[in-house]
């Protein structure tokens, strides 16, 4: 049942949504199961007898990436560095020398960056630090043309996060509308995960417009209701 609205359309975009970055929010299924066993077993990562410094994962957008990399964040305390500020220095100082870089094959497309990342990854690897790197493709389809950048990419661990299959999208479809305190009915989901794309980014866009029109039209969610959101998303 959708939440009553008291608040004017024109303002619906500015509505708080609370994203619950929190370990216990996470869902774990088979499409993220190694990055998840990865997360979990920091700071012993291991490969048979090699402790590896830098984990990379990888997927889809919305796939759950940036979700798994606060979780890791909130148990390991690292620093989250932005991009453009990877060729500054101020982020190794202190005694906590653990990191994450999200959407690194966004921007990693040209010298500059790519040598502020390797002396990154040498840097904090000499110091027994930790990185984790989040991105689109696997590191082999980066733009990388920098050989010792490539070469320390490719040794790394990389964990793929593949689309969700029927269970992980209703289970992420029921967490959406939860975060938004809006509880659905069976057969409302049903239809929702027959009809919808399966990406993460498409249900987060889908749920966004299915509570805009409930509260902009005082409606609760029904079956009529999301199918008017999909027919639009079509139209549109």
């Amino acid at each position: 049942m959708g939440k009553q609205q008291k608040t004017p359309k024109q303002l619906l975009l500015n509505w708080p949504v609370s994203e619950k970055f929190a370990q216990s929010n996470f869902l774990p299924a088979v499409s993220n199961e190694k990055a998840v066993k990865w997360i979990d077993s920091w700071p012993n990562w291991q490969r048979g007898e090699e402790q590896f410094h830098c984990l990379i994962i990888y997927g889809p957008d919305g796939c759950g990436k940036t979700h798994l990399a606060h979780v890791w964040q909130k148990i390991s305390k690292a620093k989250i560095i932005a991009g453009e500020d990877l060729g500054k220095s101020d982020f190794i100082s202190g005694d906590n020398l653990v990191f994450v870089v999200e959407d690194v094959d966004s921007f990693v497309n040209n010298s500059t960056t790519q040598e502020a990342l390797l002396h990154l990854l040498n840097w904090t690897r000499e110091q027994g630090g930790y990185i984790l790197l989040t991105a689109r493709k696997r590191p082999k389809k980066w733009p990388i043309n920098l050989a010792d950048l490539s070469s320390r990419l490719l040794a790394s661990e990389a964990s793929k996060i593949s689309l969700p299959d029927d269970d992980l999208l209703k289970d992420i479809m029921i967490k959406q509308f939860s975060d938004r305190q809006i509880t659905l009915s069976k057969d409302v989901i049903k239809y929702l995960i027959a009809r919808t794309e399966r990406s993460f980014d498409a249900i987060r866009n889908l749920v966004k417009d299915i509570d805009n029109l409930s509260m902009s039209e005082k409606k609760k969610i029904t079956i009529p209701v999301v199918k008017r959101v999909l027919e639009d998303r079509v139209e549109g």
